[in-house]
């Protein structure tokens, strides 16, 4: 079985990257492209390492026909899709999305959090929230979804098997991340400068980031009385996230690695590293895998977890095309490996 695809947003990271990973997957082609800034070129001419999909030009999805089309992958800015493009497609297509636009189930926190008006907020149910080894059965039977964020990626599959072990008692999160660079996008911003940002470190959206609701969305589906405290921070490096995150020490650390164990045993992408092996970014980079492992503090008060992901593959593009895989019925492995 082969499928016809088509990316909103091909020309920025995520699009590329997803664009990457689709050229070289056996079960699928590559039928439409569409950006602003590329408008005009084939996708061979703004990727030349492309082997498959070169010849493909990239239009105005107004003058396209989806009438083949199998899946749409949307890789525009927050808010472009749900505001226009969404209501203009056959809604027999299946979507995923990897912006922030059917992430949040509350049109108030997408609002405040995303400074835009939600316009299609009554398609919201229709998504399913697509953190592949967590939601894998709602994943299978939905034909929409909603891509998770990086930062929420690396922190999510750490702590919710943890919260579903409710022997734990984990009642507050402290969770300090760091991004590179790319997962700010392409758009020109000069905190992300080059001379802005080389040999400089420092946190941002401390009072106020889109991640935050997100994050705390998903930790209140299993328990709404846990609190709370996110930070990000940019690094000066092009991609990867750390997230190291704290809580009260409860029980003995074998406890809470064991449940991790147990929980991600048979999951090809998660690796929870061997005795005080410690996650880096180099280690993850240009890969679907996320790398983690927990620590008691010094203290011996606290437990610390430290998770690594490339942002833009298992953060953003390579976690997309898991979840194609687990909706089309491939190997959910399948050209990420």
């Amino acid at each position: 079985m082969s499928i016809n695809v088509c990316i909103f947003g091909v020309s920025g990271y995520t699009g590329s990257k997803l664009l990457y990973y689709l050229d070289k997957h056996p079960n699928v082609n590559v039928a439409g492209a569409f950006g602003d800034s590329s408008a005009g070129k084939t996708l061979g001419e703004v990727f030349p390492n492309l082997q498959n999909c070169s010849d493909i030009k990239i239009t105005d999805f107004k003058k396209f026909n989806f009438n083949k089309i199998d899946l749409i992958f949307s890789c525009l800015p927050h808010g472009k899709f749900q505001e226009s493009v969404i209501k203009m497609l056959n809604p027999k297509i299946a979507i995923i999305d990897l912006s922030g636009d059917f992430r949040l189930d509350s049109k108030k926190d997408y609002e405040n959090f995303y400074n835009c008006i939600h316009k299609s907020m009554k398609l919201q149910n229709k998504f399913a929230y697509g953190l592949t080894e967590v939601n894998r059965e709602n994943i299978k039977k939905s034909k929409f979804i909603a891509n998770p964020g990086c930062y929420p990626t690396s922190i999510l599959i750490p702590i919710i098997p943890l919260l579903k072990e409710k022997s734990l008692k984990i009642d507050d999160f402290i969770i300090d991340s760091k991004s590179g660079v790319s997962g700010a996008g392409k758009k020109a911003i000069t905190q992300n400068l080059f001379s802005e940002l080389s040999g400089n470190f420092f946190a941002y959206g401390i009072n106020k980031h889109k991640h935050y609701p997100e994050i705390k969305q998903e930790i209140d589906t299993i328990n709404n009385k846990v609190s709370l405290t996110f930070t990000p921070h940019l690094l000066p490096v092009i991609s990867g996230i750390q997230s190291t995150i704290y809580f009260e020490k409860k029980k003995k650390l074998s406890e809470y690695k064991n449940v991790l164990k147990e929980f991600y045993q048979n999951e090809y992408f998660i690796k929870i590293l061997k005795d005080s092996d410690i996650p880096t970014l180099n280690n993850v980079k240009d890969s679907n895998y996320l790398h983690m492992n927990i620590f008691s503090d010094q203290s011996k008060k606290r437990i610390i977890i430290v998770s690594c992901i490339d942002n833009l593959v298992k953060g953003a593009a390579g976690q997309a095309i898991q979840n194609m895989n687990l909706m089309f019925d491939f190997n959910e492995q399948e050209s990420l490996t």
